[in-house]
């Protein structure tokens, strides 16, 4: 798996094998040495309680794992567009319509992948979406010749009430 540091954006790759059913781990950037939690890809998404603010409490980032390469893209708004030339996403991918896919973050912290419309198709797995997919931490899919693969990372709390 493709790992993203918080704090330089160094990508990394860690082999998910040596969680070894630990949810997760406490990794160091092999470029500026910040610690940092991960976790396991065999763990479901982190899930907001609902009516609470999911960007407060969770990160969702958006990695391009083949295509044109692109920064990490945090996302920190309930709906964002991908597209070759329109949208919060623009990956100047000719496979890509100009508006291409649409992610949705819900109250519950759910996300949400469609497919708006496309000459080429969103894929998930090889397989083209027609409808709303759901996506969990580490979810992998395609616009046009671009992947992209998902990370959803728990918040540090502190002690306040919320």
């Amino acid at each position: 798996m493709i790992i993203v540091c918080p704090s330089c954006s160094g990508r990394f790759y860690y082999d998910e094998n040596r969680f070894q059913g630990s949810t997760s781990k406490r990794l160091g950037c092999p470029s500026c040495s910040h610690e940092f939690d991960i976790l396991s890809p065999h763990q479901p998404s982190p899930i907001v309680p609902s009516r609470l603010n999911p960007l407060i409490h969770n990160r969702y980032v958006l990695l391009t794992i083949s295509g044109m390469q692109m920064d990490p893209f945090v996302i920190q708004q309930a709906v964002i567009t991908i597209g070759r030339s329109e949208g919060e996403i623009t990956t100047h991918d000719p496979q890509c319509s100009r508006r291409h896919a649409q992610i949705s973050l819900e109250q519950d912290g759910s996300v949400w992948l469609e497919d708006l419309g496309s000459t080429n198709g969103t894929f998930i797995k090889s397989r083209a979406i027609k409808e709303k997919c759901s996506l969990e931490n580490n979810s992998e899919f395609t616009c046009g010749h671009t992947r992209f693969q998902l990370m959803i990372h728990p918040i540090a709390r502190s002690g306040k009430a919320i």
